[in-house]
């Protein structure tokens, strides 16, 4: 049966520019405070448009607050996760999804059921042992607990992606004369490039959002991520709201340009990799 063209014609036109500007217009708003004067950001009534639109708050929210260390911190943390998540992820999956031994299918189905725990819960543990080996307020300690997040959704979801390509490509790479390795690196992985973006656009994501074991595994400003440092400038008894959202701007910034670049790698990835495995 086949949709009422009329309804199509409604839902393009009213219902879809209703739910983007619903869904657009915390970060809409979160914009136009970042660009207006503290004077204003208290006055009634409230506008849509600064009367005096100002860049003085990103200066100084980069500069005088150190959001810059913060920055870097972050990007450091959640690039070096992605790198190492799809680096172990990639063979993890090829080998689930090629090769059948005893116990890979409960082994693959005890990985993906480490998602299904709430993270809290593993707050004391990673706190003891990162204390035990010296690793509290250091990129290595983040880094492992953000892996350990990301990787086993990783290595899930490239399963069924490396399950979706037939065998044969590896078997005519076997007969001219490729090895184990050289046909999962020079046939197969060229194949899967969709499934390895969306495995680092997540990986990505999970590095550069997460809070809670970023607050208790750094103790110091020049260790703060991004989703700390935000919290950080939440006064006690007052908060420039101003540079709060140019701060929390420029902070979604590279999540939003990564998905906006690699949007369609990461559905073809997304959905190859649903539909076998």
């Amino acid at each position: 049966m086949k949709p009422d063209p009329r309804i199509a014609l409604l839902v393009n036109v009213v219902v879809m520019p209703l739910l983007a500007l619903v869904l657009l217009f915390p970060i809409l708003w979160m914009f136009v405070v970042s660009l207006k004067p503290e004077d204003e950001t208290y006055s009634t009534p409230l506008s849509w448009i600064p009367d005096n639109p100002t860049l003085a708050n990103y200066a100084n929210m980069w500069h005088a607050l150190d959001f810059q260390t913060y920055f870097v911190n972050t990007l450091v943390v959640a690039g070096s996760t992605t790198l190492l998540a799809i680096l172990v992820a990639a063979p993890a999956a090829y080998g689930f999804a090629r090769f059948r031994f005893k116990g890979s299918g409960v082994l693959a189905t005890l990985l993906l059921s480490t998602q299904m725990f709430p993270r809290v819960i593993l707050i004391v543990p990673y706190f003891v042992i990162m204390r035990h080996l010296g690793l509290i307020n250091t990129y290595p300690a983040l880094i492992t607990i953000y892996l350990a997040f990301a990787l086993p959704f990783c290595v899930w979801m490239m399963r069924g992606y490396f399950a979706s390509i037939p065998v044969e490509i590896d078997e005519a790479a076997l007969i001219d004369g490729c090895g184990p390795l050289g046909a999962f690196f020079r046939v197969v992985l060229p194949l899967c490039l969709p499934g390895l973006v969306a495995t680092a656009i997540f990986s990505f994501l999970v590095g550069w959002n997460e809070f809670l074991f970023a607050l208790i595994m750094t103790t110091t400003k020049d260790m703060y991520v991004i989703t700390v440092g935000l919290s950080a400038l939440i006064g006690e008894y007052k908060t420039h709201w101003n540079e709060l959202m140019a701060a929390a701007i420029v902070g979604s910034l590279p999540a939003m340009i990564l998905y906006a670049l690699l949007e369609r790698y990461l559905v073809r990835g997304l959905a190859a990799g649903a539909t076998k495995g």
